[in-house]
């Protein structure tokens, strides 16, 4: 019997692999919950389909693990990489990616404010041909809602590629996708910044967040400054060249007034008073020649921190299920 080659090409990916990703950090109180619900979904909806969980713990300090690895034990689908240490909230969970078997992977965080809902539509889409499809909530979710809104303002101000206000990682991204991240072997990842810029059609979805299910979030001011600095400067080397600029400038306005100052010494000597001016205009002209070379020295330190490093993008402490 003859079989079309896109009839098979759908056949096979009617039973594909889909690797959900799911990163997490003192979350005992949603990690049975989400896996569950998930498991449900993918049973009740996409029973055609095979499917692995992977949470990629952060140095949880609470039951987190200890939950994770009882759901390991009962079901070899669920799968575990826990860190032994915070890398972050950028680098843990693109590591994560980079670590599905999946012919599809969907990341989505542990506190249910991405709707689990959503897988099926995702995969539908996925199916359909679309290498990457991003979903975006329709409003920023919990938590210095005033801060994000500015960053994303500012962002868009300085970047290469316009970024998408409130994305974060949430959809659903084809091997390809995977393969083209794990070969830019970027050990300083901004996810959200890179998959604009990859050569892949995509598509855009929206959908209203869910309010986070149990616990706290451990995001606080500090860890969200330390996302919008890495976004701003993965993204952009305006900021950079920028205070380049302004060391440069301020240098000149400076030796200018300086040399101003002196002549105007020379023709007026007995009725100008010097006071305090001249240690003024040199303590400018150092700050300003500082700010200048601090800014030269960011770029050069900006290009090569996109060079190939010998360190990985994080140290496993164990990982279970992975066969």
């Amino acid at each position: 019997m003859h079989v079309d080659s896109g009839d098979f090409r759908l056949y096979i990916k009617a039973m594909s692999l889909i690797s959900v990703v799911i990163p997490c950090y003192n979350e005992e109180d949603n990690v049975v919950n989400i896996a569950d619900k998930t498991r449900e979904i993918f049973k009740s909806e996409l029973p055609n389909d095979d499917y692995e969980i992977i949470f990629i713990d952060n140095g949880s300090s609470d039951k987190t693990i200890e939950r994770i690895k009882t759901m390991c034990s009962a079901d070899k689908k669920i799968k575990l990489i826990a860190n032994v240490k915070n890398y972050g909230q950028l680098i843990s969970p693109y590591y994560g990616m980079l670590q599905a078997n999946g012919d599809a992977i969907i990341p989505m965080v542990c506190d249910f404010q991405d709707p689990p809902e959503n897988i099926p539509s995702l995969v539908e889409k996925w199916k359909k041909g679309k290498k990457i499809v991003l979903a975006i909530p329709k409003k920023t979710k919990e938590g210095y809602t005033l801060f994000k809104k500015i960053y994303y303002k500012l962002i868009n101000f300085f970047a290469r590629e316009e970024q998408i206000p409130n994305f974060h990682s949430y959809g659903i991204y084809d091997r390809e996708v995977q393969e083209a991240l794990a070969r830019l072997n970027d050990k300083s990842p901004y996810f959200r910044g890179q998959i604009l810029e990859l050569n892949f059609e995509k598509e855009l979805v929206y959908y209203t967040p869910n309010k986070r299910e149990s616990g706290k979030s451990t995001n606080n001011f500090f860890s969200l400054y330390t996302v919008a600095i890495e976004g701003l400067v993965s993204t952009s080397i305006i900021p950079l060249r920028l205070v380049s600029l302004i060391g440069l400038f301020s240098s000149l306005i400076t030796i200018l007034v300086g040399v101003s100052y002196f002549l105007y010494k020379i023709l007026h000597w007995d009725t100008f008073e010097m006071g305090m001016a001249p240690w003024v205009i040199a303590l400018f002209l150092f700050a300003s020649v500082q700010l200048f070379f601090l800014g030269l020295i960011g770029e050069y330190l900006l290009i090569n921190q996109f060079k190939n490093q010998a360190s990985p993008f994080v140290v496993e402490k164990e990982r279970i299920n992975f066969g």
